[in-house]
């Protein structure tokens, strides 16, 4: 696939400013029928945008000596300024199951114009939290963008650059407003105080043609908390709402990144003590950080929570959610097989494990330094070369006293509470007046309060003097505890699965039942 450019053009770009009472009316019916409409054009899509983040990356000057005063930048509208550029994309015919995007049939061409807005205080923001622009280019230059589903239900384009570091999401118009709205202020809470916030560290805008509309998409660059080197094992989206915040089913590796609210109560009953100096800290940046997002009139954004097991294999983790009745069988019969193969377990995330080859580089996002403290590093990481390089959070599941290495950030903090929102609470009050407060979107104040009480009542405990670290070499692989795991819990399923089953039944299906087994 072949990119031609035209000149790139610079202007200003019109930011209304926020109205508490504006319905969003646009965003939530227009972007979900546009998204939807370029959905089956992502791979055309990603190739242009990742060839217009490098080229119009270019564009911002590198040397300050170099500068020029454009005409059109005004002291104070730096955040509004845009440079952009149309992109043709001469396709080939493999790719010509994306015609309804305005293809000139004579030619086979497409036409983009990509726009990076607030060029310059992203560029300035990279360098200021610790990304050089030139390895940020680097992510994006080499490969394509891969493409990959939102498992939200918002059902935003999303794609990861080759190295797993940034995440580009799709937003709506709104949140691109938004965010252009408060990007200086949001310049100085990453740079002048610790704050757990995910770091936007781009935006752009996609217009094109189609033979009915133009559609204008807009795609935020942000750090991805959670790549595959970290070797992460669970993933926990938390809100402290309790309403369709369960995952049904047994557990599966699948699943472990995909658990809520009520999956962390039923797995950590008794949280997770973190040091007390950790704990202090962590309960005042949070604290603070959710009253700018409340004084913003944002709700309904997540802690996500990421962790890994220094003391519990997959297999460990899946089990701790007993399957009954014919799972309880199939899981008997894959333990079996799990016996035979004895295959060491390692640790290593399933996240995206089929690209971990050129995940060799932990996130930008380490929880430690972006608390801002210390913490005595060679007895909590000892020989662990990731947690040097990423600066978890050290935690002790309560009660067993197993150890795990947490990874967090707040996501999705750009949803306000508008009109459409509102209604939607009002009607909750009226029909479930006893639970309102226990949906997902709820009113700022409300949501302050209770994600704060669910994060630090249920999921983060201070240790006090209980904080029992045994120091060992945290780089070698658990297998020793999976057989003698396994054989206990396949001695429990099959006596619990004999006892329940008919007597006439036994007698009858015992050599069946041994054979599906094997």
């Amino acid at each position: 696939m072949a990119i031609s450019k035209d000149e790139i053009c610079e202007g200003l770009y019109n930011v209304d400013f926020w109205n508490k009472l504006d319905l969003h009316i646009s965003s939530y019916v227009i972007t979900p029928l546009q998204l939807r409409y370029i959905s089956s054009k992502t791979s055309i899509i990603g190739r242009a945008l990742g060839h217009a983040i490098v080229d119009l990356l270019d564009n911002v000057t590198k040397n300050s000596n170099q500068y020029i005063e454009n005409e059109t930048t005004i002291l104070g509208t730096e955040h509004r300024v845009y440079h952009s550029r149309q992109y043709t994309l001469k396709v080939k015919e493999d790719d010509l199951s994306c015609s309804d995007l305005n293809i000139n049939n004579n030619d086979d061409k497409i036409l983009f114009r990509i726009s990076s807005l607030a060029p310059n205080i992203f560029y300035q923001l990279r360098e200021d939290i610790g990304i050089s622009n030139e390895n940020f280019r680097q992510s994006f230059f080499e490969h394509y963008l891969k493409d990959f589903t939102n498992p939200g239900k918002s059902g935003s384009l999303m794609y990861k650059t080759y190295d797993d570091l940034f995440i580009l999401k799709t937003l709506r118009d709104y949140e691109a407003r938004l965010l252009m709205q408060i990007l200086s202020g949001y310049h100085l809470q990453l740079t002048q105080r610790p704050t757990i916030f995910n770091r936007y560290v781009g935006l752009y805008s996609i217009r094109m043609e189609t033979s009915l509309t133009t559609i204008e998409i807009y795609v935020a660059i942000m750090v991805n908390a959670f790549t595959p080197s970290l070797k992460i094992n669970e993933i926990f989206d938390l809100k402290g709402s309790k309403i369709k915040r369960k995952l049904t089913g047994n557990l599966s590796i699948d699943k472990l990144y995909k658990l809520k609210d009520m999956d962390f109560m039923d797995l950590y009953p008794s949280g997770i003590r973190i040091p007390t100096n950790i704990y202090q800290t962590l309960k005042i940046v949070i604290a603070n950080d959710v009253k700018v997002l409340k004084k913003l009139n944002i709700t309904d954004f997540s802690l996500i929570l990421g962790i890994r097991h220094l003391d519990m294999s997959e297999i460990q983790l899946i089990g701790r959610r007993p399957a009954t009745g014919v799972a309880a069988l199939l899981s008997l019969s894959n333990d079996l097989g799990l016996m035979h193969l004895s295959k060491p377990f390692n640790n290593v995330s399933s996240l995206d494990s089929e690209n971990n080859q050129t995940s060799s580089l932990p996130s930008y996002l380490k929880p430690i330094q972006m608390l801002n403290i210390s913490i005595d590093t060679n007895l909590y990481y000892n020989n662990d070369s990731i947690a040097y390089e990423s600066l978890p959070i050290p935690g002790i599941i309560n009660k067993s006293n197993q150890r795990v290495y947490i990874y967090l950030a707040f996501v999705d903090m750009l949803q306000t509470y508008d009109s459409f929102k509102l209604l939607d609470q009002t009607f909750r009050k009226l029909t479930d007046r006893n639970r309102h407060l226990e949906y997902s979107v709820i009113e700022p104040d409300d949501y302050e309060k209770r994600i704060n009480e669910f994060l630090f009542q249920n999921v983060f405990i201070d240790a006090q003097d209980d904080f029992p670290w045994a120091i060992t070499d945290v780089s070698k692989p658990v297998a020793d505890i999976d057989n003698q795991f396994i054989e206990n819990k396949v001695s429990n399923q099959r006596k619990n699965y004999t006892q329940r089953r008919p007597h006439s039944m036994e007698r009858q299906n015992s050599n069946s039942v041994l054979e599906f087994r094997l």
